[in-house]
């Protein structure tokens, strides 16, 4: 299997792309950070795993050296970005982006993410379904469009990063709940709806429409940053529950931009 390009993503709060998943500096999510206090920027990973089941990411982590080699030969790519801490932030690629990673592993049918930085990684979540037999019981095909990612912190230091649920109280209408992991759900353009071409489409993928058919992640924080002061963003995340993640950040205006031409590795 081919390696995949790697994404590259704006988030909201900056003025320009991250240049390079695996570069130097702050910019690298497995670099060291520093202990942070509320404000400063933090770096986190998204990895992308065209192919790869929820059970396939096992133990592997981006940031260990020995399974970055496997995850660039099995075509994983990932998307950097740096909010900052106790802000909540959205972000996302783009529909074309992802599916171009998809599309990179022949034959295909399941994608799944996880978040990371540095020695922490989430749990794996599924991100886009193309085939009902990809999820053993059968899942309907879709493209995840929200989930909602809490850093965890313990004087400035990340200490875990876990999922919050949302379910799918605020999914739009047409959109599916699909499960994906740990019994969480979350809201999903269908396949049907979003590969639809032509005049007679229940979407329109040249309007805001497209953000059902694309992953958008919301990020807040919880926990102690260094100087002890509470970190609180996380609290906000209750009220997503009343319309959609991907609604939200189109309502604030974040975006995603650039493919870079750079393996994991």
């Amino acid at each position: 299997m081919s390696a995949a390009a790697s994404l590259i993503a704006c988030v909201l709060a900056l003025a320009a792309c991250l240049q390079g998943v695996s570069g130097s500096g702050i910019y690298d999510p497995c670099a060291s950070q520093p202990d942070l206090a509320a404000g400063d920027g933090f770096t986190i990973g998204l990895a992308y795993y065209p192919g790869g089941s929820l059970e396939d990411w096992g133990t592997l982590h981006p940031c260990k050296s020995a399974d970055r080699a496997n995850l660039t030969a099995a075509g994983v790519a990932s998307m950097t970005f740096r909010p900052k801490l106790d802000a909540m932030t959205f972000f996302r690629g783009s529909e074309a982006e992802e599916g171009q990673v998809l599309a990179s592993v022949s034959g295909a049918n399941i994608m799944t993410v996880v978040a990371y930085a540095g020695e922490v990684r989430s749990e794996p979540r599924i991100a886009r379904v193309t085939s009902t037999g990809a999820v053993v019981g059968g899942v309907e095909p879709g493209r995840v469009n929200s989930l909602t990612l809490v850093a965890r912190f313990d004087e400035g230091r990340l200490r875990y990063l876990q999922w919050h649920d949302l379910g799918c109280g605020s999914c739009a209408r047409g959109d599916l709940c699909i499960h994906v992991g740990d019994g969480h759900q979350s809201c999903a353009g269908s396949e049907t709806d979003c590969s639809c071409a032509g005049d007679n489409c229940a979407l329109d993928l040249t309007s805001s429409d497209v953000l059902r058919c694309q992953l958008t992640l919301a990020t807040a924080f919880s926990g102690t940053d260094k100087h002890s002061v509470p970190l609180g963003s996380a609290s906000q995340i209750a009220r997503l529950g009343h319309y959609s993640v991907s609604g939200a950040a189109g309502g604030a205006g974040a975006s995603a931009l650039g493919l870079a031409q750079a393996a994991l590795g």
